[in-house]
């Protein structure tokens, strides 16, 4: 048997078996389980925020700005999508 013929067979399986999650992460553009860095969107839940600035201070490109007045938020455009701001986070804010 050629290899060359049987290659396609792992994808088409998860195809058949996991084909909702082939249509979340293509179409929808999400993932569920939020682990594709691609899809991820870092975001700072302004209920659960404290305002320590812990998350600030540990954002390895700079990317979350603001103070303890007016709170803080993150820029896409700069977020790396690393997740230290989320492990840093003691009020699960993130």
């Amino acid at each position: 048997m050629d290899f060359g013929q049987t290659a396609p067979n792992p994808v088409l399986s998860t195809i058949k078996y996991f084909k909702n999650e082939y249509i979340e992460h293509i179409e929808n553009k999400k993932c569920s389980v939020n682990e594709c860095k691609a899809l991820k969107h870092m975001e700072i839940n302004q209920e659960k925020c404290k305002r320590c600035g812990l998350c600030a201070r540990n954002c390895p490109v700079g990317a979350i700005t603001g103070n303890r007045e007016e709170g803080y938020r993150i820029d896409q455009d700069k977020c790396i999508k690393c997740g230290l701001c989320a492990s840093k986070c003691n009020f699960k804010a993130i």
